[in-house]
């Protein structure tokens, strides 16, 4: 297949065969998750006995197939990999996703061979490789899926991962968080399309508007430069460079058989690129959070902070002031506005940040203080933190009050048009993980973006800051 035939194939194809169903095995999954996403074309699952799988028909091989198959996704014996190729060759293949490992990333010379000699059958016969060693294709618009439990409705953000279990971890993690994929793409080894094949794809992919990458090692960076150069000017590229020390290099080399090359050269690429690159998959998420909620007119660094807990609040302020934002002292009319209702000073924390009793006044009262807040121009801003297991009540007591504050602000919050985010931190429990879960959707089905610390919250919203400048 060429590359300039749109990855047709790869993204949206007519019919998928799978090889290996044999019972709770690697391919029986990936046969259950076409039939669970939907995928409307043929599937055609393979082994030698033949059967029937959820009331598809099992063919004992591809030959024995009725129709064209346009992808196979193969979870065969990595030996038996080049002769599959052959025998698909005669029924249209065009791609083959390889979740088969055993090959140039063992680090042998016979499992580098191996690796050469399906590659040359897929030139020879016009089939191009996503793999070996992946998880292969997400796309929820096509019904293509590589786990149970991914989102079934697409979105505007595109993964390129070179790991399989660190694209399950991300897909998962940020549609936690509000991100819904337009695709995702486990790549492994890359013997054949790589990142680069991806992100030249991605520049004018009308269903992406941010790109997300994990990348241990690239084959060819003068490429690689220029492609991600050409990507950084129509969509935010969000990138974590994995293999970065001596060590993690040497790791690299054996999970996907990757070159990783120099940081110092990393960096460069990076910067002449505009691409944002991140530290770890936390922050990649974090970083993807915030470029689909948080609004691209923020530019300046002046926040306020508001929060139940004194701790909370001055713990907040370090962290402001480390991440280079200004904790700006609130105006005597905001202040007089905020308070205007408030029948007792106890518990009131009003120098920024901001510890304010909103148990204490009416719905409409406390809409009345967040709006004085909001409407000031003296901030660029706003954080809200709600702690979960810093309080004295029970959770299930505690958390009705944040949600009572959540709604309030999400109202605010749209009125004003304030860069708004929330925190949800002080997960001590799994019972307050879960009642984040919800919380956090309540937040991003209005369009605000959640963090769990307020230290990963700036450090995000100062890379955004930093690269809209940039631009």
């Amino acid at each position: 297949m060429k590359r300039d035939d749109s990855f047709q194939a790869v993204f949206e194809p007519a019919s998928v065969a799978v090889a290996g169903v044999s019972p709770g095995s690697a391919g029986e999954r990936y046969t259950d998750y076409l039939l669970k996403y939907g995928f409307k074309g043929p599937i055609y699952p393979l082994r030698p006995k033949g059967g029937e799988f959820r009331g598809v028909k099992i063919y004992p091989s591809i030959k024995d197939v009725p129709g064209l198959v346009d992808m196979i996704i193969c979870c065969i014996p990595a030996q038996h990999v080049p002769q599959l190729l052959t025998d698909g060759a005669a029924k249209g293949l065009k791609v083959a996703v390889l979740h088969t490992a055993g090959f140039s990333e063992t680090g042998r010379p016979e499992g580098r061979e191996l690796e050469a000699d399906v590659l040359r059958v897929a030139k020879a016969k016009g089939i191009s490789i996503v793999g070996p060693n992946c998880m292969g294709i997400y796309r929820p618009k096509a019904g293509l899926a590589f786990a149970y439990d991914f989102p079934r409705e697409s979105g505007r953000t595109a993964l390129i991962c070179q790991s399989g279990g660190n694209s399950n971890f991300l897909v998962r993690a940020a549609a936690e968080r509000g991100i819904r994929w337009s695709k995702a793409v486990s790549y492994g080894n890359a013997s054949d399309v790589n990142e680069t094949d991806l992100m030249e794809y991605l520049i004018k992919d009308d269903e992406t508007d941010i790109v997300a990458a994990y990348i241990e090692g690239i084959k060819d960076g003068p490429r690689f430069r220029e492609v991600l150069g050409k990507l950084s000017v129509v969509k935010p590229v969000v990138i974590l460079k994995a293999g970065a020390t001596p060590a993690g290099k040497k790791a690299a080399a054996s999970h996907t058989g990757a070159l990783a090359g120099s940081d110092a050269a990393w960096d460069a690429v990076f910067s002449q690129s505009r691409a944002i690159r991140v530290d770890s998959l936390d922050e990649l998420v974090d970083m993807l959070v915030t470029l689909r909620f948080m609004p691209v007119w923020l530019k300046g660094k002046r926040i306020a902070t508001m929060g139940v807990g004194g701790g909370v609040s001055v713990l907040a302020t370090d962290e402001c002031h480390n991440a280079g934002f200004v904790m700006a002292p609130l105006d005597t009319d905001v202040k007089r506005e905020m308070t205007r209702n408030v029948t007792s000073d106890a518990g009131v924390m009003l120098g920024n940040p901001i510890d304010f009793p909103f148990w204490a006044m009416s719905e409409e009262h406390f809409r009345d203080a967040l709006r004085s807040l909001l409407k000031w121009d003296g901030i660029d801003l706003f954080l809200f933190l709600a702690p979960l297991r810093q309080s004295e009540p029970p959770l299930a007591e505690y958390v009705p009050f944040v949600d009572y504050q959540l709604s309030n602000l999400i109202k605010v919050a749209h009125e004003c048009g304030k860069p708004t985010g929330v925190v949800i931190n002080l997960l001590a429990t799994g019972q307050s993980w879960l009642a984040a879960s919800g919380l956090q959707q309540k937040c991003y089905e209005a369009g605000l973006p959640t963090y769990h610390s307020t230290a990963s919250a700036l450090k995000a919203i100062g890379r955004a800051i930093r690269y809209h400048e940039s631009r």
